[in-house]
């Protein structure tokens, strides 16, 4: 039954509401679903091929090509025999344009009877941009919003993307992007441009629990996989053998100095005492095109200006935030001279105070109810 407010439908080709690994997308989809919508969350580019990149989805695979609700939300992961994906190779880049086009008339009647009957779809960043026109097609009076979490540069997504999305800007209502610093990469937009800010839900925060850090040492903490850069980790803690060095969900197994523990993915939920009493963030970043935006957009970082940790990041994430203390990835000196900067300033950063996930999932489906953010 769909509810007064209408049907949301989530498109995504990396995330999937069920996985441990919490983006900004699931957080929207629980706003949206707590404003009264009724609330669906696709994901795509899953296939066989998944299997051999580690995705964070493989532990869903059994759920694959049927419905599932969990906490009030619709979930569907849709597996194929195979899915377009980047490459390093021009070969099969040049192989991969082609089946882009395939995948995007890939038949499968459950999909597109989720969006039939779809008010709004907002698609997230990269591959699943390339259904615009199928979207078009089977929900003609819907309202299609593409969330720019990410550069689709900076994810290495395939180029056809890029093309198709701009193709078919006239299908596309407005755009949410998460970094104002982002504009630029839309002007094709023109004025259909707002800014997404970062959200928080309250009870998440409620009841955190005791630290785990049970040595009492200072404790400094990287949550996530994004553009992992491990250097810092294999030169930074050996120079600081005061401090415990934990590193949750970076997708790779790597050991080093005594004083470093390298944890698996974890829940969102567990997640939390670890970035609360810790004494320090680490947002370890590697160079990427257009990384810049990083600056405004990672939930990473916003996190810790949440719970007031001082953090560490390459100079390109600092923005215009005053407890963020940058480095040059890859030079020891400089790594070393931020993270001594941040130990200094532990305990005396003001907490941030953010906008609730309902607020921002609203202005990402109605954003001309919100003119401030407009860009």
């Amino acid at each position: 039954m769909t509810s007064l407010r209408g049907r949301v439908v989530f498109l995504s080709a990396f995330q999937d509401y069920r996985t441990k690994k919490r983006a900004s997308v699931q957080q929207v989809a629980d706003g949206a679903r707590n404003l009264g919508y009724e609330v669906w969350f696709v994901s795509t580019r899953y296939s066989r091929m998944s299997r051999r990149t580690g995705d964070s989805r493989l532990s869903l695979d059994h759920t694959a090509n049927s419905i599932e609700e969990v906490n009030g939300i619709n979930c569907f992961l849709w597996k194929t025999l195979v899915h377009p994906f980047a490459s390093r190779s021009k070969i099969l880049n040049a192989l991969m344009n082609k089946l882009f086009t395939l995948y995007a008339a890939w038949p499968n009647a459950q999909f597109d009877e989720i969006l039939r009957s779809a008010d709004y779809v907002v698609i997230e960043s990269s591959v699943a941009a390339i259904f615009l026109p199928r979207i078009r097609r089977l929900a003609p009076k819907s309202r299609i919003i593409y969330y720019a979490t990410d550069r689709l540069d900076t994810v290495g997504a395939h180029p056809a993307v890029q093309r198709r999305l701009i193709a078919n800007e006239a299908l596309i209502h407005h755009a949410s992007l998460r970094s104002a610093r982002m504009a630029k990469d839309f002007s094709w937009l023109g004025n259909r441009l707002y800014l997404a800010e970062f959200g928080v839900h309250h009870e998440d925060f409620r009841d955190i629990g005791p630290s785990p850090y049970i040595n009492g040492r200072p404790a400094a903490v990287s949550v996530g996989s994004m553009l992992f850069d491990r250097r810092f980790f294999e030169t930074i803690p050996s120079l600081f053998p005061n401090v415990d060095f934990h590193v949750i969900g970076c997708g790779e197994y790597f050991s080093g100095s005594d004083n470093l523990y390298v944890h698996d993915e974890m829940t969102f939920k567990d997640t939390l005492p670890f970035v609360k009493h810790a004494a320090v963030g680490i947002a370890p970043y590697r160079p990427a095109p257009g990384v810049e935006y990083l600056a405004d957009s990672s939930l990473k970082l916003a996190q810790y200006e949440l719970f007031g940790l001082p953090a560490v990041c390459p100079h390109f994430a600092v923005g215009e935030v005053t407890s963020r203390a940058g480095y040059a990835p890859g030079d020891m000196e400089s790594m070393r001279e931020a993270m001594g900067q941040a130990l200094s300033t532990a305990g005396s950063v003001a907490p941030r105070q953010f906008k609730t996930w309902e607020d921002v999932a609203e202005r990402i489906l109605n954003p001309e109810l919100f003119d401030a953010n407009r860009l």
